[in-house]
Formats: structure tokens, C-alpha cells, sequence
């Protein structure tokens, strides 16, 4: 019996393609004919002998071009064509029964250390909203125009925002108001910004993953499934601002105290004594960071267009570094963390891949997943809304503040720079 190599993927990505205009641009009659009498047995398989070399041939240019990234553009928003291309970015996991479902919500339910991101197609990439606004706007297309923009944005929002997100500070008792803080309260009142909205709560991304969802059937696999995403904490931690700011106090806060200590002592003896006793002590007190203008200064965005990749959290605020992005009822709610992509065109998996790429040791492997996503069949929407009901997760509940609109901040912003 003759054996060709991926022949269900092949024949199952070709089909997708036929089904979704591609019979129209086959122009070859010969091929056409050759996609006629391919033959299936009883169970719905290809018969290998009824596939001509030349109908292969096709079927292996269609599934190459699934094992590439998607065509990216600085003036196109991409997108996964099949789950074997968003492989190239995530390790995944479908699921198709109530009974996966259950064991999802049992497993993370009490969890506290991943983060996880819900969106209704699991053929979206990991854009901001402000990536997929300014590219559809066709706003200049230069880092420079962007971070002229997102400086506007911010000034804009604590013009006509700030005492709103004070109220909130003062009420958490966090009295810093950063780029950053302002950004997250616009994030959450209808104006796009280059964050990314995570949860550390499991059943909140589920809400985000079939809100506003269409469950109309596609002949494309892709189409019919939902996604989360999901990361461990610790996993990302390294590219945390409260991690960078961590170090950087450490490092200063060393410099500092060796060179104090070298002027104290009388010799070298007693220097390498006084080095030894200090060693694990800090000269940092860092329960007085809040309100001292530090993480201001860290978090300006013109400081933060240098930094690629990065994510922010006030779950730690006992450490003495919060951000105080936990500014809105929306966000506190929510249980809300947010990621930082500075690349005004490129998704965030990319710019995570890039960045591992440049920084990976020889001895480090080559085959790179940015996290992991559970891809959820759009035929289980009902189910999970039930499961949502039972905990009393809604859009009431997950929106509790809706007076603040902050969607003219962008239009205001985007006339300034236009």
C-alpha cells in the first residue's frame, strides 16, 4: 500500500482552503480534476493511491505554509490560519468535553501563581488594543510617532482623569500616580493603550473568553475554538518591573554600602570583616519607595520604550514596589495584571520569541513556545456560562464601574499627533 507522510493534516488544511475560497484561485484544470477523484473509505480517509503526485504536491504547499508565521506587516493585523501555525508560538491543549472543562476549573480554582488571558478566537495573536487601533487608523508607523503618541495618551488621561484614580489610591492607601497606573485605569475605561490584560483568577479569563463571542460554525478548525492562555508567575517574573526595580535598588543599594564601608574602615582587615557581616543587609528600606518618585521615574513611558517586554503586578505590595494599577473597581475586580509590549506593530508572542532568541545560552533549546493556551470548543460556551452563573461572574459583576469613559483620551490624543 502505497504511504504518503502527514497525508490527514495535509488532506484536512486543503480541504479548510478549498472551503474558504480557494477553489477559485486553482486555475490549473488538471489539479482540479485530480481533487475530483481523490477517494475516501468508509471512515472519512484519503485512499493514498487516489492521491495523484501532482494533488500532494499541492496539499504540501498548503501545509508549508502553515508551518511559517503568519505574514506580518507594520500595516496588517495577522492572524492564525490553523492551530498547527499557533503552534509555531504556544504549546496547546484542545478541549472538547464538559468533562475537561470541570477538570480545568478544579485544577485552577484556587490558584495563585499563573496568570491567564481569555480571548473569544483562538486565531487572534496577542495584540494591544492600541496596536490594533493604530494600525487600522494608519497612524505613522515609526517608534518615534508611537511614543510621541503614548506620551500624549498619558498627559491627556491625568488631565481629565486624575482625580478619579486618586480617589481609588488614596482608598488602597498607594499614593503613586505613574504612566504606567494611568494607563491601566484608561485600559479599563474604554480607551485602547499597549497593555495587555491578564488575571491571576482562571474563571475571569473564562468570562473574557466567551464575551461577545460568535459560535457561528466555520469550515476552518481554528474558527470554532476559544482560547486561554495561561503562564506561571515565576516564568515571567524575570521581566517584571517590580523584579527590574528589585535589582536595580540590590545593585545600587551594594555599590553604596561598599564604598561607605571602605571609608569607615581603618584597614583592610577590618574592611573584609565589615564586608562580610553587611553582606546579606540592605541599606534600602524599601517599605518607603511609595511616594518617593522612584517608580514614576522608572515607569515614564519614554523609559519604557526600552524596554521590549515586561508586566506588571500589585499582588506583592507588601515588597514596598507597587505600581498602584490597581486603580479602577474594574481592575480590582478583575484581579488584573498587566503585560507591556513596546512594539507598536509587532504581538506580544513575538516579541517574547525575539527576545528569548537573544538572549538563550548555546546549551538552551532552539524550539521556544511563548506559553501555553487551552484551545476550548465554542460548543461548550453554553456549559461555561452555566459554571460562570454558579460563581457569580457576569458582566455586572465584572464591570462594576462603568461612569468613566476614557475613549475620547485616544481621539484626543490622536488628533494632537496627527
Amino acid at each position: 500500500m502505497r504511504e504518503i507522510s502527514n497525508l490527514d493534516l495535509k488532506i484536512q488544511l486543503t480541504n479548510e482552503y478549498l472551503r474558504t475560497g480557494g477553489v477559485e484561485k486553482i486555475y490549473d484544470v488538471g489539479l482540479l480534476q485530480d481533487l475530483i477523484d481523490a477517494k475516501f473509505d468508509e471512515n472519512g480517509k484519503a485512499i493514498p493511491e487516489s492521491i495523484s503526485p501532482r494533488l500532494n504536491a499541492f496539499m504540501l504547499a498548503i501545509l508549508g505554509s502553515h508551518l511559517q508565521p503568519p505574514y506580518h506587516t507594520e500595516n496588517h493585523i495577522a492572524e492564525y490560519g490553523s492551530l498547527v501555525q499557533k503552534s509555531l508560538f504556544f504549546d496547546q491543549i484542545q478541549i472538547t468535553t464538559e468533562e475537561q472543562v470541570d477538570e480545568l476549573i478544579e485544577k485552577y480554582q484556587n490558584s495563585e501563581n499563573y496568570l491567564f488571558r481569555g480571548q473569544s478566537e483562538a486565531k487572534w495573536r496577542l495584540y494591544s488594543t492600541l496596536q490594533r487601533w493604530w494600525i487600522w487608523d494608519g497612524m505613522e508607523k515609526s517608534p518615534e510617532n508611537y511614543l510621541e503618541f503614548l506620551k500624549t495618551l498619558v498627559s491627556t488621561g491625568v488631565e481629565n482623569f486624575k482625580p478619579e484614580i486618586n480617589k481609588i489610591l488614596d482608598e488602597i492607601d498607594i499614593d503613586t500616580l505613574n504612566d504606567v497606573s494611568v494607563l491601566g485605569f484608561l485600559q479599563h475605561h474604554n480607551c485602547p493603550t499597549p497593555l495587555l490584560d491578564w488575571t491571576y483568577d482562571f474563571m475571569t479569563s473564562l468570562f473574557f473568553g466567551i464575551d461577545g463571542i460568535s459560535t457561528e460554525k466555520s469550515p476552518r478548525e481554528i474558527d470554532n475554538f476559544l482560547s486561554i492562555y495561561f503562564i506561571k508567575e515565576e516564568h515571567f517574573d524575570n521581566g517584571s518591573m517590580r523584579k527590574l526595580l528589585d535589582e536595580s535598588l540590590q545593585t545600587v543599594g551594594e555599590e553604596l554600602k561598599l564604598g561607605l564601608i571602605a571609608k569607615i574602615a581603618k584597614d583592610d582587615k577590618q574592611r573584609e570583616e565589615m564586608e562580610r557581616h553587611f553582606k546579606e543587609r540592605s541599606f534600602f528600606d524599601k517599605d518607603r519607595i511609595q511616594g518617593s518618585g522612584l517608580i514614576s521615574h522608572m515607569t515614564k513611558i519614554e523609559h519604557m520604550s526600552n524596554i521590549p517586554i515586561s508586566y506588571f503586578s500589585d499582588k506583592d505590595k507588601d515588597s514596598g514596589i507597587a505600581f498602584s494599577i490597581t486603580n479602577s473597581e474594574n481592575i480590582k475586580k478583575q484581579n488584573g495584571v498587566f503585560t507591556w509590549n513596546s512594539d507598536f506593530a509587532k504581538p506580544l508572542e513575538t516579541v517574547g520569541n525575539e527576545q528569548y532568541s537573544e538572549a538563550k545560552s548555546e546549551s538552551e533549546p532552539d524550539d521556544y513556545r511563548f506559553c501555553e493556551c487551552y484551545n476550548i470548543s465554542k460548543e461548550l460556551v453554553p456549559y461555561i456560562i452555566e459554571k460562570l452563573n454558579e460563581v457569580d461572574i457576569n458582566k455586572e459583576s465584572i464591570y462594576p464601574d462603568v461612569d468613566a469613559d476614557a475613549r475620547p483620551i485616544y481621539d484626543e490624543s490622536k488628533k494632537a499627533s496627527t
